[in-house]
């Protein structure tokens, strides 16, 4: 179940950034770039730097819900330590989760393909929504079950 639920939080975290497989509205190849061709200058660069945040966002998420956030990924790689240093070392790995998930999102805007209307569509009805709803209801009958 969680591993189903990192890929519906991931292709719906790169659709709601509007990266590349699903940047249908914003493609450079769409009418020059969307609304895009409507800034310059301060405001056309905070546009991208949005885009990078969001996706920081998305990773710093999910590495929080689904990779165990800030403890270290084998007992014996700093989770003994405590004050300072056992901060130091949590925080050390939320961000290589998270940076980690960052490069996942970059090399998924770099090799796949942009999909069409259609296909977006067909996906987000056919595929996300009943995948989401099989995921809420497995959820629940693990819980109910104890």
């Amino acid at each position: 179940i969680p591993a189903l639920a990192f890929i519906i939080y991931l292709s719906a975290g790169l659709a709601e950034v509007n990266q590349t497989p699903f940047d249908i509205m914003e493609a450079e190849s769409e009418l020059v770039a969307g609304f895009n061709v409507e800034y310059s200058g301060m405001k056309f660069a905070l546009f991208f730097l949005e885009e990078f945040a969001a996706s920081f966002t998305i990773s710093a998420i999910a590495a929080a819900v689904f990779f165990g956030g800030w403890n270290a990924p084998l007992p014996f790689l700093g989770a003994q330590l405590t004050g300072l240093a056992g901060q130091i070392v949590s925080v050390f790995w939320f961000l290589v989760k998270a940076f980690g998930l960052v490069l996942l999102l970059m090399w998924i805007r770099s090799s796949w393909p942009r999909v069409r209307v259609d296909q977006l569509m067909n996906f987000g009805w056919k595929v996300m929504i009943p995948a989401g709803l099989v995921v809420v209801l497995a959820a629940g009958l693990v819980v109910v079950a104890g």
